[in-house]
């Protein structure tokens, strides 16, 4: 089960690789095109701002949208990305701060409570916080600085929730060219019934290679020379 301790801990692993990087790094470019370190930076600051403002619908009851615009999100993108590493650190360490105290203020009624996300999908209060993991630990491995953290790092339970979660996008959406996922530990995911193509892996090197943040390399895989390449996911 995903809970605030896993959440608490990969901030202090984010803030610690800001800790390590040199403020040259901030503009190097990060594993998102067109992106730097500071554009994802600047986006993680902004999630746990925008996620704040959903936890305060959710306490009040007070409508309010996780970001005034599309355009105006992605405005402080590129705006705050021009930030310094001091400046980036400061900021992901007061939005942390702030996304975290206000969603410990919800009732257990308070957390079921339904709100919007950005895209138009309604969720419960209670998987703000899943979503606040997944954003901290996948974006994580975005800027780019593999020595200091690695998808082996990410919280078992974070795995288990999104992997199915995952799967079953790219099962409705029919776009990934393999037969079957074989999970090690007996579960198998059925894709495309008409391929012959299986891949096989634990459960943390199937969920980075499916979000795009692993080659591949340490699955196992039958029916082909070569893995085929993985659509975005959402």
């Amino acid at each position: 089960m995903i809970n605030s301790a896993q959440l608490e801990q990969q901030t202090g692993l984010l803030i610690a690789t800001i800790d390590a990087m040199q403020p040259t790094q901030v503009g190097e470019p990060s594993l998102l095109p067109n992106w730097s370190r500071g554009h994802v930076l600047a986006h993680i600051d902004g999630n746990a701002r925008g996620l704040a403002r959903l936890v305060r619908w959710a306490l009040d009851g007070i409508r309010r949208d996780m970001y005034i615009s599309p355009a105006v999100r992605e405005g402080d993108i590129q705006l705050h990305a021009g930030r310094s590493l001091g400046q980036h650190q400061l900021a992901i360490t007061q939005s942390a701060r702030q996304f975290a105290d206000e969603y410990a203020l919800l009732s257990t009624e308070q957390l079921e409570n339904e709100i919007e996300l950005r895209n138009g999908r309604v969720v419960k209060a209670r998987s703000l916080l899943k979503l606040r993991l997944q954003e901290v630990a996948i974006h994580h491995l975005d800027l780019n600085l593999a020595a200091t953290f690695g998808p082996e790092q990410w919280p078992a339970a974070m795995v288990e929730q999104l992997l199915p979660e995952v799967v079953r996008d790219f099962q409705v959406r029919a776009e990934l060219p393999i037969g079957w996922i074989d999970i090690a530990g007996g579960t198998r995911y059925e894709i495309d019934p008409g391929l012959k193509i299986g891949v096989s892996g634990s459960a943390t090197g199937v969920l980075a290679w499916l979000l795009g943040r692993s080659s591949g390399s340490d699955l196992g895989l039958t029916g082909a020379a070569a893995l085929p390449p993985v659509p975005s996911w959402r």
